[in-house]
Order: structure tokens, then C-alpha cells, then sequence
């Protein structure tokens, strides 16, 4: 005959687990959620940055402009000092040697305006996409702000549900017996500190036995095994994934 007081610590510890298992799906779901916050700023900040450099762009541009501006001012006020010489000067040489001045202002000024107009063409360019980045800027934030908003929504009902849950757990956890109790908390530690994906990882202590199958890693159960789980005169465990076993009795025909 199966030992009804082992049978039902079990079962205890069984539901146990379950609840955990609860438990750490909410952990985890809080986790993820500052960590989705977190994400949600940096993108924002990296398209700040963006804009922020395209903004330097352009004032890069604008100042080469107006350098490049001031140059033909410059140049402009030379020649007519060159042009006023030229109807002072007595000898051919120095009204040519001034002409030739004023053809060099000329060249400059030419080269000035080339380097104007493709400045005026990179400003243009810069501003469009200035104004692109600042409309997906403020889209970014928009719809970041919404879903932080919900986020943290979405965190203070997994903080009560957990709360609750803890609550649930404290007042369930003296049922079970503390030697059982503190063997399943043992091996959960050592579990749940490995790395994610290590060799040999495990969830869960206790395994289900139903209809002659390990619930957990889905092998029949040895008859032997079987049959000494059933009785509950000890704790037996599954020979393929190492589990404790909790088994259903098997109907007898």
C-alpha cells in the first residue's frame, strides 16, 4: 500500500514547483521590461545624436559660406583700390601689372563662387535631411512614450502579481515537510545559477509520472522504477532526467 502521508508531501511539493514556476516567468517579465525601457531611450538618444551631428553639418557648411563670403567682400573692396590706382599710374608697366592683380581677384572670385554654389547645394541637402531626422525623432519619442507608458504599467501588475504570489507561496511553504522543503530549494538554487544553455541545465525538482511516462522528459518509466514510486516508501527519482518522481497510482484491471 502507497504511504499517503510521502504521497501527499509530493503532491505538495508538485504544486509547489508549479507556483514557482509562475513566479519565475513573472521575474522574468520584469526583468525584460526595464531592460525594453532601457532600449526604447537609447534608440532615442542615438537618433538625437544623429541629428545633433547633422545640426553641426550644417553649421559647418553655413560657416565655410560666409567665409567664403567674406572673401569676395574682401576682394571686391581690393579691386577697387587696384581700379583707383590704375587712373593714378604714369607708366604702362604699373597700370598692367595692377590689371593682372585684378584678373587674379578675378580667378579667386570665380573659384569662391564655384565653392558657394556647392555649399549652397550641401546646406539645402543637409536641411532636408535635418528636418527628416527631426520629424523621426519626435515620432520615436512619441511612440516611446506610449510604450513606456504601458511598460510601466504592464511592471506594477507583475510587481502586485508577484507580491500576491509571494504571499500565496509563504503561507503554502509549512505543509510541506522542511527536509523536503530544503532538498527542492537546494537543488533549485544550483539550477537556476547556472548559466542559461549550460550543459546538463534542468528546470524543475519533481517530475509527474502519468500513465507510465515521466511527464518532464517524455521516457516511459522503468517498471521497476514504477512500481517503487508507487508504494511512496521513499523518494525515487527518474532514471532518465534524474527527477523526483510524483506518480499517478496505475489503474488496476
Amino acid at each position: 500500500m502507497a504511504n499517503a502521508s510521502l504521497k501527499e508531501q509530493f503532491g505538495l511539493l508538485y504544486q509547489l514547483q508549479e507556483r514557482d514556476q509562475g513566479l519565475l516567468t513573472i521575474q522574468r517579465k520584469l526583468q525584460e521590461i526595464p531592460v525594453h525601457i532601457a532600449t526604447l531611450e537609447a534608440e532615442i538618444v542615438k537618433s538625437e545624436e544623429a541629428m545633433a551631428s547633422k545640426s553641426a553639418e550644417l553649421v559647418a557648411v553655413e560657416r565655410e559660406q560666409r567665409k567664403k563670403n567674406g572673401e569676395i567682400e574682401t576682394n571686391a573692396t581690393q579691386r577697387e583700390k587696384y581700379q583707383i590706382e590704375q587712373r593714378t599710374v604714369k607708366s604702362d608697366a604699373a597700370y598692367t601689372a595692377l590689371e593682372r592683380q585684378i584678373e587674379f581677384l578675378d580667378e579667386q572670385d570665380e573659384a569662391l563662387e564655384d565653392g558657394i554654389l556647392h555649399l549652397l547645394e550641401q546646406n539645402d541637402q543637409l536641411k532636408s535631411e535635418l528636418a527628416a531626422l527631426e520629424v523621426l525623432v519626435k515620432e520615436e519619442k512619441e511612440r516611446a512614450a506610449t510604450e513606456t507608458a504601458e511598460l510601466r504599467v504592464e511592471l506594477q501588475r507583475l510587481e502586485t502579481q508577484r507580491a500576491e504570489a509571494l504571499e500565496t507561496r509563504k503561507a503554502f511553504l509549512p505543509k510541506i515537510k522542511k527536509s523536503l522543503r530544503d532538498e527542492y530549494h537546494r537543488w533549485m538554487k544550483a539550477e537556476f545559477e547556472k548559466p542559461p544553455n549550460a550543459a546538463g541545465a534542468k528546470i524543475g525538482f519533481i517530475a509527474l509520472g502519468k500513465n507510465g511516462t515521466c511527464e518532464s522528459c517524455r521516457i516511459a518509466i522503468q517498471p521497476q522504477t514504477l512500481k517503487e514510486a508507487e508504494k511512496y516508501e521513499k523518494q525515487v527519482y527518474c532514471s532518465s532526467c534524474r527527477r523526483l518522481l510524483y506518480v499517478e497510482s496505475t489503474p488496476t484491471a
